[in-house]
């Protein structure tokens, strides 16, 4: 029975307490939501919760298990917001049995809070000059103070100023890059409740309790195999990195592999400078963060750097993979989701009849920086920009929309179902298997492997049972992630005026396109 800390800012009190259900993952994440937070709660209210949870096989030697999922209220007419996150803060709350953080209330003190977790206590601390830091002089100042091998959340100054476009920060294994900005942009409710970061003081890893420590180490090292055996998962995103995704979203599954095992070679004769993150959690088979780079000018700051040089491309015609790299990591310390940042910034331009460019993406983010009152209004995401400018409706489609909204678009065929008497359609089974993901905590870029493996669904519910003692069964398994979706649906209900859809990762994206089954 796993530990769930709530932590109340205003009260400054730490509770814990012992999770008697049977959720996990982001159906944890769901229920305590459902529990602490009224559905017609505002987004920056006192009364909203922020919640983490790792995913049930983090901290174990599951692959690429290394997820956490953060949730919060996106607004007062709509249900839950979610947030997948990379980095070895998951494992690191695993280890030391910790199931899930319950943030509540509001500090309202000068000096942000940081929330500090160690092995036998949680503590909340207010660490002198950390306001208004950037990301990178705020994990160094931590870590001075609590050491390196601290995992840690948090945002930067955008997230304090409240800028919708503010996201969280995580922590990457010891190496370069050290950290990331993920998607999500939850990085305005940490500022509202006035947290800076989470900090979980531990060196370990793999130390979540198991029921059967020997068959979960088995069944993990068949995984691996099922994993790096797959085109996408053990071929694609190691030896081309994250830009596999843009391949995909253009391409479908119809991406050329045969000059992968090529470029590995031609790289791998240029030494390292430096220590270089493959992974963006420890024990990752794929690998796709880093395993391609050999050297500093290759090696990327994050999945999302690919993402960031085709939305750039694509927007204002810019292809300086350098010029990418810099504006990504400046973003990045800001604490700023920077494809929303680029979306944003070609809706404003194209809104004013201005031609983006190099100089002109640097001058938006100096407003960024400044908090001016433009730097505010770019920071605002397109879906604050267009209502400022409603009277040009020929802009609104470049408003960012849900991906779950293209789900009419295709036509999801999946051969490898193994469940009997499965009564909905491939789409609700692919939508099942992306929440199961990550109710797991596995990295979503694996799901190619697992969807496409006919066994895969019988090495989870194994081990399943080696996690908690607990019988399952594969349809157990898919029929627990669906429900977690009509119970967020059902939340949602009870919030929204108008209609009801699903919260599926972005990343769903891609998937679309891969079991898309042409007619």
């Amino acid at each position: 029975m796993g530990r769930i800390f709530y932590i109340d800012l205003t009260k400054k009190r730490v509770v814990e307490k012992q999770n008697h259900s049977m959720d996990y993952g982001r159906g944890l994440v769901t229920r305590i939501i459902e529990e602490e937070v009224s559905p017609h709660t505002d987004r920056l209210d006192e009364d909203n919760a922020i919640v983490l949870a790792p995913g049930l096989f983090s901290g174990t030697v599951a692959p690429s298990t290394g997820r956490l999922i953060v949730g919060t209220k996106r607004s007062r007419t709509e249900g839950i917001q979610y947030s997948n996150l990379a980095g070895t803060i998951s494992q690191k709350l695993a280890s030391l049995n910790i199931e899930a953080l319950v943030i509540t209330g509001k500090n309202v003190e000068d000096i942000p809070l940081s929330i500090i977790i160690e092995e036998e206590k949680v503590i909340l601390d207010r660490i002198e000059g950390i306001k208004g830091l950037e990301v990178s002089p705020t994990i160094d100042k931590i870590r001075n103070i609590y050491g390196k091998e601290c995992g840690i959340v948090g945002i930067g100054p955008a997230g304090e100023n409240l800028l919708p476009v503010s996201t969280l920060f995580s922590t990457y294994p010891e190496g370069e890059p050290v950290f990331y900005c993920a998607r999500g942009s939850i990085g305005d409710v940490f500022g509202y409740k006035g947290l800076k970061a989470i900090v979980v003081k531990t060196k370990k890893h793999f130390n979540a309790p198991l029921q059967d420590e020997k068959n979960m180490k088995e069944t993990s090292k068949a995984l691996s195999r099922m994993i790096i055996n797959h085109p996408i998962c053990g071929k694609a995103l190691p030896g081309l990195g994250s830009i596999t995704l843009m391949k995909m979203l253009k391409k479908g599954n119809n991406i050329d592999l045969s000059s992968v095992e090529d470029e590995k070679v031609k790289k791998s004769d240029k030494p390292s400078e430096i220590k270089i993150n493959k992974t963006c959690s420890p024990l990752c088979v794929i690998g796709c963060l880093n395993r391609h780079a050999k050297s500093k000018e290759d090696y990327y700051s994050s999945p999302a750097e690919s993402e960031a040089h085709a939305a750039l491309k694509d927007a204002f015609g810019i292809e300086d993979k350098g010029y990418v790299k810099d504006f990504t990591r400046r973003c990045f310390e800001q604490g700023i989701d920077c494809i929303e940042f680029i979306f944003g910034c070609s809706l404003y331009f194209s809104l004013q009849g201005q031609k983006g460019s190099m100089k002109e993406m640097d001058k938006a983010l100096e407003e960024v920086k400044a908090m001016s009152l433009l730097g505010r209004v770019l920071g605002s995401k397109t879906t604050g920009i267009y209502p400022l400018f409603r009277e040009k409706e020929e802009h609104k489609d470049m408003v960012t929309k849900p991906s779950i909204r293209e789900e009419g678009d295709f036509n999801i065929d999946i051969k490898s179902k193994t469940i009997e008497n499965w009564n909905s359609s491939d789409l609700e089974y692919l939508y099942a298997y992306i929440i199961a993901l990550e109710n797991f905590g596995f990295c979503l870029f694996s799901s190619f492997a697992f969807i496409e493996n006919e066994e895969a669904l019988s090495f989870l519910s194994d081990m399943y049972k080696y996690k908690t003692g607990r019988e399952s069964n594969e349809k157990d398994i898919l029929k627990y992630a669906l429900e977690t979706i009509e119970r967020e649906k059902e939340y949602e209900r009870k919030a929204k005026i108008t209609s009801v859809e699903k919260t599926i990762p972005e990343f769903v994206k891609v998937l679309y396109r891969y079991f898309h089954k042409n007619e």
